[in-house]
């Protein structure tokens, strides 16, 4: 009896979904296969995408399109299949969403030569993830790189250290540690921004661009300690103004929508740790043939985004990494 309940109720919402564009309503597949139809009218999908399946019944030729899409994005959605005649299943291949505001939303319209039937296709929104927090249109991690392709535990965790466009990475330390046994003995320059194949951070991030880091900094870089964090170590919080940055502590980073960046210094040009009471962040952009980003500040007001006076890029610093997406409005 449960059954036929739901089976009841399920095809009176099916039935009143969709009505075709003179009011009928035949946009339900039913038991007679020979009937033009489709299953289902409408198909929810998850902010990850993935493949679904849109079921045509009947034998009369059919042509599918996509209208009425909400989205900025190109081809989001595809069909494997736009014509056919008879019964025929298309593979709806959606990919994953680029928004964190917009439910994104289409029509897939089959078309006989008699009737328009429809399904709509709505995709949920982008979550953030733990350790995410998205400022100016960019989801940036909470925690530096660590060893490639990993991420430090904690924000206080200044993870390894990297040369510019290099791959390998060196054990962060206290102002004076010597350089670690495989510090290379020279540092090539090959002119470059950093490049994709070098970037050490985990899949899916990237090192940030120079002017991206500026942006941050631009918002507010406000020095703070570990009476107001709860942090283990001083650092700065960037992305927010003042204002908003003397009231973060290492439990509402995310909620106010900023970054904490741990005191960290670098390793300079023989593998020692200098400058320990700097923040320093590498940044991806070869600003001069041999400077490379680097984005600095400390207690006593000291800021320098662009990294021109102290990016060289045989220094190795903190990475601090932006997913690698685009961001739809």
């Amino acid at each position: 009896m449960n059954n036929i309940k739901y089976l009841i109720a399920t095809i009176v919402v099916l039935l009143t979904s969709w009505g075709c564009d003179d009011g009928d309503s035949d946009y339900v597949i039913g038991s007679n296969s020979n009937e033009f139809a489709i299953f289902p009218v409408s198909i929810p999908v998850t902010e990850g995408g993935g493949t679904y399946e849109l079921m045509v019944t009947g034998n009369e030729s059919w042509t599918a399109e996509l209208t009425n899409s909400n989205s900025s994005a190109n081809d989001w959605v595809t069909l494997s299949e736009t014509s056919g005649t008879g019964t025929k299943t298309i593979t709806v291949t959606v990919t994953p969403s680029t928004s964190f505001v917009k439910l994104r939303e289409v029509l897939i319209e089959v078309h006989s030569s008699e009737k328009v039937l429809k399904s709509k296709v709505l995709q949920e929104t982008l979550v953030l993830g733990e350790n995410e927090v998205l400022i100016n249109g960019l989801v940036w991690s909470t925690v530096n790189v660590d060893a490639p392709g990993t991420f430090a535990s904690s924000p206080e965790d200044r993870g390894m250290y990297y040369q510019f466009n290099r791959k390998i990475g060196y054990p962060s330390g206290l102002n004076g540690d010597p350089a670690p046994t495989n510090w290379p003995a020279g540092y090539t320059n090959d002119g470059t921004d950093w490049l994709a194949e070098n970037d050490p951070s985990p899949e899916g991030w990237r090192v940030p661009t120079t002017n991206e880091m500026v942006a941050l900094w631009e918002i507010g870089a406000t020095w703070v300690n570990p009476s107001q964090t709860g942090f283990s170590t001083p650092g700065m919080i960037i992305g927010v103004p003042q204002s908003v940055a003397l009231l973060a502590n290492k439990d509402n980073l995310k909620q106010l929508g900023c970054l904490f960046l741990p005191q960290s210094g670098w390793r300079n040009a023989s593998g020692v740790v200098d400058r320990g009471w700097l923040v320093s962040v590498r940044s991806g952009n070869n600003l001069s043939e041999t400077h490379g980003g680097m984005s600095l500040g400390d207690s006593g007001g000291y800021r320098d985004v662009w990294g021109w006076g102290d990016g060289q890029k045989v220094r190795a610093a903190s990475i601090r990494p932006v997913k690698n997406i685009e961001i739809e409005d």
